[in-house]
């Protein structure tokens, strides 16, 4: 049985129900008519609210409701007080009502892979929905429309060598009504898929992120956890989950680190065991450790210091791990001295000694010069900032000039745009100066060259007349870091414009959009946009990658509220290290 909220009707039965639904808000129609419940979403023009009494989900036209529910609406909205994703206690299974989709989460329990059905009508017929990220216990069913109400069923079942071996039973049905298309509902909405994936794939011991989901099996990664911690506070800060789950989390895996990971030097492995805590293999010899990645979890460890603030146990941890593990980084261990001055090397290893990667010249690397000088009992050098980082000024930023814009950090037409993410998390992009320009400054005419660069190639990339970005990602022609220039494959990372989002903001909402309205069906899951699309070879990367995954979230809340900017740089760390480049002569020029 379906209502319509026009109808007279509709609003007798609501009142008739009312008496019954126990606590919750109490919302008023114009016409004095009234519904208790609880606001889950607010849109553009529409509300969505479950019905106390049988939970019903009821999407309705905020005009039909009272001024002073009107204001509800509004504060509850700029509160970010957004649908909590999560199951409450004694639920298996939820259906969320969202810009034109729905969304289900349900019990994971013992199965490693799960069907779900959809049907019209509460009795069925059934369809099988596909599913290509079936090992999942949620489901993003992207509809395309509003106004459309489905419901559904999971059962879970248990594969071996692709052949499913034994199934339970199928769950109970539930229902939600897509709701119509508005651009602020779908920002939270990218942030809250992000934080889905940290929490819901989250190894089950330490907390620490996956490299990439599906597959990869029990491998975690270092600078992905580090991004996960920013992704949980964000999960937090827009209350997509509690401030307490965040937490607990966060200290779960600064806690695994100090106390059970391996480690030399204070500097962990580019890949870790969850369990055991022991390094894996990352394509080197085994037991390296990579300064880099360290460098990103330790920046997240000094932001989630900042941020856990409060005066309760958990907190309290937080502050504590995350203390050790910025004051244990033996970064001076990893200085060596080269032709333009001192500089870090990328890996190390107990037994082999250095890798022959230096960490020098423009790219996303230069956290670990920034926490080498703010290090009290480990620091390097002030000069290996202008050494290392900015190796002596060779071939650091060419004047270059494309599509009219005149740039001059990095070299060639322009960089993957991770390299304006990664460090730039935390540390502020407008405290930089090159070339009498700001590194914000910069990063704004390296996306806008993004833009116009695949604007100039739509005629032989499909896609590329609105769709544009490009970063390491997973790709036709297998994983690689995509750039403007001859190389290029026509594959668009989803991550590069969204992470850039602080830089070219309303030109990447509108990239959003074409993502989301043009190319939703493919692209769409339950953790946000995939990996990455090639509409020119009518490909889709359907997987999520924890380290391109990670900066969407915290890059788009600095857009918005420049949280990790404001926490990283009032950090004692960001401001010893600020200080001593502003009191060297040869180094001042270069901050502001």
């Amino acid at each position: 049985m379906s209502f319509n909220y026009k109808k007279p009707f509709f609003w007798l039965f609501i009142c008739l129900l009312s008496f019954r639904m126990g606590l919750g808000y109490e919302f008023t129609s114009k016409d004095g008519r009234t519904l208790s419940g609880r606001l889950i979403q607010v849109a553009k023009n529409q509300v969505t609210i479950e019905r106390g009494f049988d939970g019903k989900v009821f999407s309705l036209l905020k005009s039909r409701f009272t001024m002073q529910d009107q204001n509800y609406f509004n504060s509850w909205s700029e509160r970010g007080m957004g649908q909590k994703y999560e199951l409450k206690s004694g639920e298996k299974i939820k259906a969320s009502a969202k810009s034109l989709r729905i969304d289900l989460i349900w019990l994971r329990e013992n199965w490693n892979h799960f069907e779900v059905q959809r049907s019209q009508s509460m009795d069925g017929p059934w369809d099988l929905m596909e599913n290509p990220t079936s090992s999942f216990h949620l489901f993003s069913d992207y509809i395309g429309e509003s106004g459309k109400t489905f419901f559904y069923r999971v059962r879970g079942s248990n594969l071996k060598k692709n052949k499913i071996i034994k199934s339970g039973k199928w769950s109970e049905v539930v229902s939600a009504t897509s709701l119509e298309y508005d651009r602020s509902s779908l920002l939270d909405d990218v942030q809250e898929a992000a934080v889905r994936f940290f929490v819901e794939e989250a190894h089950p011991m330490s907390s620490l992120a996956p490299e990439g989901k599906p597959g990869w099996g029990n491998v975690c990664a270092i600078g992905s956890s580090g991004m996960g911690i920013t992704t949980l506070i964000v999960g937090s800060e827009r209350q997509f989950i509690s401030r307490k789950k965040s937490a607990f989390l966060v200290c779960n895996i600064l806690k695994f680190l100090v106390e059970k990971a391996e480690s030399h030097k204070g500097a962990f492995g580019h890949w870790i065991d969850g369990e055991s805590g022991l390094t894996k293999n990352f394509g080197g010899p085994k037991n390296s450790v990579d300064i880099v990645e360290t460098s990103f979890i330790l920046q997240a460890a000094i932001i989630s210091r900042e941020y856990f603030d409060r005066d309760n146990a958990v907190e309290s941890s937080i502050r504590t791990y995350a203390d050790y593990l910025s004051d244990s980084m033996q970064w001076n261990h990893f200085l060596v001295d080269g032709k333009n001055g001192p500089h870090l090397v990328w890996h190390w290893h107990p037994d082999l000694g250095f890798s022959d990667l230096p960490i020098n010249g423009f790219h996303e690397a230069m956290m670990p010069y920034i926490l080498g000088l703010a290090s009290e009992r480990y620091p390097i050098p002030v000069e290996s900032f202008l050494s290392g980082w900015m190796n002596g000024g060779r071939s650091f930023g060419p004047d270059l000039e494309h599509f009219g814009i005149k740039h001059s950090l990095g070299r060639g037409i322009g960089w993957p745009l991770f390299f304006a993410h990664y460090s730039h998390i935390g540390f502020d992009p407008k405290k930089l100066i090159f070339k009498e320009k700001t590194y914000f400054d910069h990063f704004t005419d390296a996306v806008r060259i993004h833009k116009l660069y695949a604007e100039s190639r739509a005629s032989e990339f499909k896609g590329y007349d609105k769709l544009w970005g490009l970063a390491a990602s997973l790709s036709p022609n297998g994983y690689r870091a995509n750039h403007p220039g001859k190389n290029d494959d026509g594959t668009i990372a989803t991550t590069a414009s969204l992470s850039s989002m602080p830089y070219l903001p309303e030109e990447i909402l509108d990239s959003m959009d074409t993502m989301y309205l043009d190319y939703g069906h493919e692209l769409w899951g339950c953790y946000g946009f995939y990996n990455a699309i090639n509409p020119t070879d009518n490909w889709v990367g359907k997987k999520y990658i924890g380290i391109e995954l990670g900066p969407i979230a915290p890059m788009i809340e600095n857009y918005r509220s420049g949280l990790f900017w404001n926490l990283f740089m009032k950090s004692r760390e960001a401001k010893r290290a600020c200080a001593l480049i502003a009191a060297d002569e040869k180094m001042k020029i270069y901050i502001k």
